[in-house]
This record gives C-alpha cells, structure tokens and sequence, in this order.
C-alpha cells in the first residue's frame, strides 16, 4: 500500500509541471469563493477543454496504468495546453473529472487539474467525490491525497474523517484519508489517528495512522503512549510507523525503547536509529556512538555513522572519524567517508 501511495505521488509531480501553472498566477476574484458550478460560463473556452479532453482520452485508452500516461510527451504537451487556459477552464474541468462515462485515468488527471489549481472552490467538488461510495476506488483515493497534499483545505477535514473512521469504505480509500489528515496537521485528528492505531486490527490502517501523526507535528506530550504501543507491537510495518512518529516528539525519553528495538529486537533498525538523531541532544548522540563503535553488525554501525553526520556537529567530527576508520567492509566505508566529506 506505501508503494501504491508513492506512485501515485510521484505521478501526480508529473503531471503538474507546477513551475509553469498559468491557474497558479492568476489573481483571485470573487469568482473563488463561489461554488464551482455557479462560475459564469464561456462556451468558447468550454470548448477548448473538451476537445483537449477528448484528445487525451484517446492517449488515455492505450494505457493500462497512469504512470505510463505520465510519460507520454502527448499527454504532457496537452496538460500543458489546459492550464494556459487559465483558471476559466476549472468548471468544465470538473464535469469531465465527475463524468463517470469518461476513462478513469483522464478523469484522474483532471482532478488533479482541480487541485493543483489552488482554487478554494474546487474543493466542495473533491470532497463530493471522495464521500460518493459508489464512486470508483480508485478516484476517491486519488481525491484524498490531492485534498491533503496539494490543497491542504481545513473544510475538508469532516469528510476526511468520515472517510477514514468508516470501515465500509476499501481500505485503499480510508488509507488515503489517513494520509491527507497527515498533510493537513491538524490537532483535531490526533485522539482519531490514535485511536485508529490501538484499536484496529488491520495493519495497513495502524501504519498509515502512525505515519500520519508522524507528519501532524502536534504529538510531543504523546511519547509515552506510542512508547507502550512499540512495547506490545508484533507488526513490523506498524512498529517501524511508529518509531518514525516517537522520532518526532523529541521526548528523551523515547531514546532507551528505541534502542531496545535495536539492540534486541533487531528490527527496523535504520528507522530507530534515524528516530534517535531526531530526537537529538546529548543522550542520542552517546547511544548513536555506542551502536556506531559496538553493534555487532556492521551495517547497523553504518547507518548510526550516517545519522551523526547528518546531525553536523563540528564537535563530534574526530570521534566520527574513529567510528569510520573501524569499517571494514570498503563499500561501506566509501559511502560514509564521501557523505563525511561532503558534510565537514
């Protein structure tokens, strides 16, 4: 499922070319805080949409999967096209991203039209979409993550919630949900993203829950509790989430169960250790030491060498160099000997 989501991330990148998006420059009128569907209508433009929309369905159909159209230099140069229209093309955009006689993929590019647009008033007919179940799982996911990554609107945070508390919906749908209410980082979805994380026996729902306050920001009186939970965690994809989300609390007090994943547990590794150097401060810098000299696998030595150099202290630079001077493997000492000498 991470897999899927990161897809689809990097496709939606590609079908934005965001550094040329003519709707981004575009000043706000009052035609903004209006519905959508009550813009004022031109034909003409109308027009322009659907004959491009046309065109790219056509590309569309050849393909099976969206990454593939995310290459096509036809589909790219038509996206471009759409957006030189302006921000006048949003309302025949979204018909065509709500007609569910179109091709799934062309419908999903227009979405994303809508969202990377910015407009405040695209988002009532994302939010129409993503709470419609008899809309294809596919679409609602898609319309998830555009609410929470790209247009990052409070006002979908209802919708969001329903989505993600309601056991009904595919789990591909509720694990977008929980997804977008990480970008949005809003407190309200804190006690939820927990509760969801103790108490539901689907483990792909608890990662997605941990990742998700791992992103909101507003967890750092909550260490003790994903303390206990890593404590009687058996999920490895569970637990490595969770240690992400005790990476950001910066609570010391999360340094010594951290370890214990290390040192005895022997799982996740990287992601403790990371977690450790995030947290920082003395009592992480000695424990990365410790593991960085004395761990009995080389690898994990690596990658607590890598986490001190990340944390860039001028003042631990020699004692960093001793723990890469005892690397034996010479693959190994390379990568952390170019990534000491890029960093001091």
């Amino acid at each position: 499922m991470i897999t899927i989501i990161a897809c689809r991330l990097i496709l939606i990148c590609l079908l934005s070319l965001q550094p040329s998006d003519s709707l981004l420059t575009e000043e706000t009128s009052q035609d903004t805080i209006r519905c959508l569907r009550e813009w004022p209508r031109q034909p003409e433009v109308d027009n322009k949409v659907y004959k491009i929309a046309d065109e790219l369905e056509e590309i569309c159909n050849i393909y099976s999967e969206m990454e593939a159209i995310g290459w096509d230099i036809r589909a790219i140069q038509l996206v471009e096209k759409l957006k030189r229209i302006g921000k006048q093309a949003l309302p025949a955009i979204e018909e065509i991203a709500s007609d569910r006689n179109r091709n799934l993929m062309l419908r999903t590019i227009m979405t994303e039209r809508l969202a990377f647009s910015l407009e405040p008033a695209v988002t009532e007919p994302l939010i129409e979409l993503l709470i419609d179940k008899s809309e294809d799982p596919k679409m609602r996911s898609n319309v998830a993550e555009l609410l929470g990554r790209i247009l990052k609107d409070t006002t979908a945070t209802n919708a969001l919630i329903e989505t993600m508390m309601d056991k009904s919906n595919p789990e591909k749908v509720r694990w977008a949900a929980i997804n977008a209410c990480g970008y949005l980082r809003y407190s309200r979805f804190i006690p939820l993203l927990f509760n969801l994380l103790k108490s539901n026996t689907n483990d792909d729902i608890r990662a997605a829950a941990a990742l998700a306050l791992a992103s909101t920001g507003h967890i750092q009186s909550r260490a003790n509790e994903l303390i206990e939970i890593l404590h009687n965690e058996e999920a490895s994809l569970v637990s490595m989430c969770v240690i992400r989300a005790l990476g950001t609390t910066m609570d010391e007090r999360a340094i010594q169960p951290l370890l214990e994943n290390i040192l005895i547990k022997r799982s996740n590794c990287g992601p403790a250790i990371q977690a450790i150097a995030n947290i920082g401060g003395p009592e992480a810098t000695r424990v990365l030491f410790d593991i960085a000299f004395n761990d009995k696998e080389e690898r994990v030595r690596v990658r607590a060498i890598k986490a001190l150099i990340d944390i860039g202290d001028e003042s631990i630079k020699t004692q960093i160099q001793d723990a890469i001077d005892g690397i034996k493997d010479s693959g190994y000492r390379k990568v952390v000997t170019d990534k000491f000498n890029k960093t001091f």
